[in-house]
């Protein structure tokens, strides 16, 4: 059997023959090359095909994606949102508590308590791959249900507060609840530096700077048990609100109550003065609580 195929070339027009010796593994091998290269084309063709009849797919698999993107970033929103708003309820819940003479609670207590491991969250609910994503919901998920456990702490201590509330209307009615005026608190409630002396001094009340001559109204029901001046408060007016609660104003321009007159809430008992030891017009306001200087703001709703 021959080991070698000959391929002869006469060109065109001469009497020259070419001739050109293969060895005989040689033709398989092409042939081989050849079937390869058909089916390597084929199946790159059909790749290409179902590529083109998937983008539709992939395309709509894009816009899900960012859908469910969108809907994250809402729901975040939307827990930060409800964390502020149980915040200020827990702050107004605190609030009521003082004004019912309720135990108050522990400076330790936490708004929220969020974070901890990352543990797997099962069952139905939005499943996505196990990437950052899917660490974000579950993070979301846990901060909600410790959330709605918050809440609904804080319905039921509601409740019992309006209950004992509305037992207690008329004390409600003499506890001093809203501003006696409106401006800015320019020293609060506790030690600070005098600006008299430039020595630490405790302040028993509230500076609210405002215009002079502003109207200054009661904070709550009572009858007026003293109008005059008072060394350092200059004019000053004060109110007896029952249950041990008195309030007092200083560094009045001017009163408009006498003694022994009932006044109510928002009633006005005088105007925003300087008179007194005062650097400024503002009402010197405190709260006193069986004699003893209380932070008005314990007791300020609005």
């Amino acid at each position: 059997m021959a080991k070698k195929f000959t391929i002869l070339v006469i060109p065109e027009g001469t009497n020259r023959v070419n001739r050109f010796s293969l060895p005989r593994i040689v033709l398989p091998m092409l042939l081989a090359l050849v079937v390869g290269a058909v089916g390597m084309a084929g199946y790159w063709f059909h790749q290409y095909h179902a590529l083109q009849a998937n983008l539709p797919d992939l395309r709509n698999l894009q816009d899900q994606a960012r859908r469910q993107e969108a809907q994250i970033n809402a729901f975040a929103s939307c827990l930060s949102d409800f964390k502020q708003q149980m915040s200020k309820l827990k702050s107004f819940n605190r609030r009521l508590r003082v004004m019912a003479n309720l135990e108050k609670p522990a400076n330790t207590d936490s708004v929220f308590g969020v974070g901890g491991p990352e543990v797997h969250v099962g069952g139905s609910g939005i499943k996505l791959t196990n990437t950052m994503g899917e660490r974000r919901v579950m993070n979301m998920q846990r901060d909600l249900d410790q959330l709605t456990s918050e809440a609904e702490a804080e319905r039921s201590i509601q409740k019992e507060l309006a209950k004992f509330l509305q037992e207690r209307r008329s004390v409600l009615a003499s506890t001093p609840s809203v501003w006696p005026v409106h401006g800015w608190v320019t020293s609060g409630f506790g030690y600070r530096i005098s600006p008299f002396t430039g020595k630490r001094q405790f302040h028993a009340g509230l500076d609210i700077s405002t215009r002079p001559g502003t109207p200054i109204v009661a904070p709550a029901d009572g009858v007026v048990t003293f109008v005059g001046r008072e060394g350092g408060y200059g004019k000053m007016v004060a109110i007896n609100h029952g249950h041990g609660l008195v309030t007092r104003y200083g560094h009045l321009k001017s009163h408009c109550v006498k003694v022994g007159q009932k006044l109510k809430r928002g009633q006005r008992l005088g105007a925003v003065g300087s008179t007194g030891r005062s650097s400024g017009p503002h009402l010197h306001y405190e709260v006193l609580m069986s004699g003893v200087p209380t932070n008005p703001r314990y007791y300020i709703l609005d």
